[in-house]
C-alpha cells in the first residue's frame, strides 16, 4: 500500500511548513527581517494498470497514483518592509531596492537590509554585529551632527567646520531572490542572484537596476504579515493532522489485511 508512503511525505512537507511559519512569527519584530517561505511539488506519479485492463479499443487502462510531495526549494520574500522613524542618526533605512555592504570578520562581503550602524573603537562605521560597512568610512572621534543623506553622503561637523566624511553605496542584484540567508540578517551572492552590482542610492546601475535613496533616522521593519502568516499556520496544522490520520488508517487497514485468513 502507497498510502502511509504518500501520507509520510505530507507530514515531512507540513512539518517543515510549520517550522518555516514558525520562524516568520518568531522574527516579526526582528529589524530588517524577511519572511522565508517554502515552495511544495508533486512527487513522481505512477500509472497502475486498473482491474479491467482493456476497453473494446484495445487500450490498456491505467490509473495515475501520487507518490506524495516534496520540498522543492526555500525562498525569500524580499517585499519592502515599513521604515520607522528612530532617534539615532546612523539608523538607515533603504526605501527602494539595494543592500548595504558588510565584511565579516573572516573577510567575506555581505549584504544585508538592516541599517542599525554604529562607530567602533578605531572610527570605522559598522554594523551592530562588528561587521564593518563598505566601502571603509572613517568618522572622526569628536565628530557631531553626523547625519547621512538620501545619496549616501555622511557629513557632519568637526573643529567647527562642516565635513563630508564619505559616501555609502548600495548593492543590486538581477534576482534579489536567490541569494543565500546567512545567520544575522546577512545574505551572499549565488549564480542564482548573480553578481552585486553597486552604485550610488538613488541612481542606476551599468545592468539598469534602478537603486533605493537612503532614509536617515528610519529603520527598515520585518516584512512579516502577522495576520497572513497565523492564517497560513492555522492550514498547514489542519492538513498536518489529516496526513497524521490516513497513517493511522494505513496502519489499521494493514492490520485488517495481516489478520486475514484463506
Amino acid at each position: 500500500m502507497r498510502l502511509v508512503g504518500t501520507a509520510a511525505s505530507g507530514l515531512r512537507a507540513q512539518q517543515l511548513a510549520i517550522d518555516t511559519i514558525g520562524n516568520n512569527l518568531a522574527n516579526a519584530n526582528t529589524t530588517g527581517f524577511k519572511a522565508n517561505q517554502m515552495v511544495f511539488a508533486e512527487a513522481l506519479a505512477t500509472e497502475v494498470r486498473s482491474g479491467n485492463t482493456k476497453t473494446e479499443a484495445n487500450i490498456v487502462n491505467t490509473v495515475k497514483v501520487g507518490a506524495g510531495v516534496l520540498s522543492s526549494a526555500s525562498g525569500t520574500n524580499l517585499q519592502q518592509g515599513i521604515l520607522n522613524h528612530t532617534d539615532r542618526p546612523l539608523d538607515l533605512g533603504i526605501d527602494g531596492s539595494g543592500f548595504f555592504q558588510v565584511k565579516t570578520p573572516n573577510g567575506e562581503t555581505g549584504y544585508t537590509r538592516v541599517g542599525e550602524f554604529q562607530v567602533d573603537g578605531d572610527g570605522q562605521l559598522t554594523d551592530m554585529q562588528g561587521n564593518v560597512v563598505q566601502p571603509s568610512i572613517l568618522i572622526p572621534s569628536g565628530a557631531t551632527e553626523v547625519k547621512v543623506a538620501e545619496n549616501g553622503d555622511i557629513t557632519g561637523v568637526l573643529n567647527g567646520e562642516s565635513r563630508v566624511f564619505g559616501q555609502l553605496v548600495l548593492a543590486g542584484f538581477q534576482n534579489p531572490e536567490g541569494l543565500l540567508r546567512n545567520e544575522n540578517n546577512l545574505f551572499v551572492p549565488t549564480v542564482n542572484s548573480g553578481q552585486p552590482q553597486v552604485g550610488q542610492p538613488g541612481s542606476t546601475t551599468a545592468g539598469n537596476l534602478v537603486l533605493g535613496t537612503i532614509q536617515g533616522q528610519s529603520l527598515e521593519q520585518s516584512n512579516v504579515d502577522l495576520a497572513t502568516s497565523m492564517t497560513d499556520l492555522i492550514q498547514v496544522q489542519r492538513a498536518y493532522q489529516v496526513n497524521a490520520r490516513l497513517v493511522q488508517d494505513g496502519d489499521q487497514m494493514w492490520g485488517i489485511a495481516n489478520a486475514l485468513r484463506r
